[in-house]
């Protein structure tokens, strides 16, 4: 919120001379208008631009998207303090963006007065931020936090800040937190144990590997086993079948056949000759 810089007017009448004020509302803002006194004077909002008023004040509200970072800067440390579950007191840098509603400012200014717009980003808006940011990292451990895994943090975080900028008629856009900033031996032992986390992730995947290598070595010998298995055992199906088609009646006939084609072959005497049956 913020007073918008008035231009004097001056101005004759017949009864007298009437002093008069242009009050600017800068783009993305509205305004209300009040009295020196700090009373409202319209239940108008005013609207972007110049307007002419007896000696009166506008108090300006953003309703377009701002955003303010609560962090370590040069001079000043704005950032947010919380603790987690396991005791650690940490600070959180935050950027948040938000908004002002058009048909609540009235009753803003009401509550807060008029109060400068850095003045309500550092007070009360800051103040919700900070209990809405403890609400919810003491949920979760530090190890958690750094690690990822607390997943719903930051949506968890929006939501309950989100309802508490609501009750005074702002709207919270998004929040961004950073990593928290942790002391050296607290990084040191959070590194141990990410690294003794990943050498056992590392571990447990290589072990996995090698028992699907080991069952895949299986699988194929089982195969090889299973092949030639079945490969003698067609043989010897086809060797029995053999044996049963060859029969004193087969070898009977395929003698006969040779006879027929070839003759009788006799050998005559230890030294003989061999002859055929046709005598040659």
């Amino acid at each position: 919120m913020k007073t918008s810089k008035k231009l004097a007017v001056g101005t004759f009448a017949a009864a007298g001379m009437f002093l008069l004020t242009a009050c600017g509302v800068s783009n993305g803002n509205v305004g209300v208008e009040i009295s020196p006194s700090g009373k409202v004077v319209s239940k108008k909002v005013i609207q972007p631009g110049f307007k002419i008023t007896p000696i009166n004040d506008i108090v300006e509200f953003p309703v377009k998207m701002v955003q303010v970072d609560y962090n370590k800067g040069k001079k000043k440390d704005n950032s947010i303090v919380v603790s987690t579950s396991d005791g650690k007191r940490v600070n959180i840098e935050v950027k948040i963006a938000y908004h002002a509603e058009t048909d609540k400012v009235l009753d803003i200014y009401k509550k807060f007065g008029n109060v400068t717009q850095d003045d309500m980003e550092n007070g009360w808006l800051r103040t919700q931020a900070q209990n809405a940011l403890r609400d919810e990292y003491v949920k979760h451990s530090i190890l958690d936090v750094l690690t990822g895994k607390a997943t719903s943090l930051e949506s968890d975080i929006l939501k309950n800040l989100k309802a508490r900028y609501e009750t005074q008629g702002y709207v919270l856009d998004d929040v961004t937190l950073g990593v928290p900033d942790v002391d050296a031996e607290t990084q040191k032992t959070i590194d141990g144990i990410i690294a003794a986390t990943q050498a056992n992730e590392k571990a447990k995947k290589d072990a996995e590997t090698a028992i699907t290598n080991a069952k895949k070595d299986a699988d194929v010998a089982k195969e090889k086993a299973d092949a030639d298995l079945y490969t003698k055992s067609k043989e010897a199906e086809g060797n029995a079948v053999l044996d049963k088609s060859i029969t004193d009646n087969l070898i009977k006939y395929k003698e006969a056949e040779a006879r027929e084609k070839h003759g009788w072959v006799t050998v005559q005497g230890a030294g003989g000759t061999i002859v055929d049956g046709k005598g040659n």
